[in-house]
């Protein structure tokens, strides 16, 4: 009885430690960070990165954005940039953008169907 309670002792600390090990990877660090791309399949690319440490890049439209990012709830969040072009004025522009963990991507819910 003795050596099945140690090894049920140990299977049971080995389980912890994944656990806990695991859970410790992704602490920190968010899903949406990284560099995301969507193309028209026609040579047309927009590339959206977003920072650890919440800034927000994007060339898209011939123009290039800056500004920042913040996590609004889970899998929701909210993206402030402004045109970095001096000739495109001073304008700040607010999006949400959605993550799906499913397809692991992100979508700009403010595009509405014309």
């Amino acid at each position: 009885m003795c050596i099945l309670m140690k090894r049920l002792a140990v299977v049971f600390l080995i389980a912890m430690a994944c656990m806990v090990i695991s859970g410790c990877t992704t602490q920190g660090k968010e899903h949406i960070t990284g560099t995301w791309e969507w193309a028209d399949g026609k040579g047309y690319v927009e590339r959206y990165t977003f920072g650890q440490d919440h800034s927000f890049r994007a060339v898209a439209l011939g123009s290039n954005f800056s500004g920042a990012w913040e996590e609004v709830s889970p899998g929701h969040y909210r993206v402030t940039y402004r045109n970095t072009d001096p000739a495109a004025g001073n304008e700040t522009l607010t999006e949400n953008v959605l993550y799906d963990q499913i397809t692991d991507a992100i979508y700009f819910p403010a595009h509405h169907r014309v």
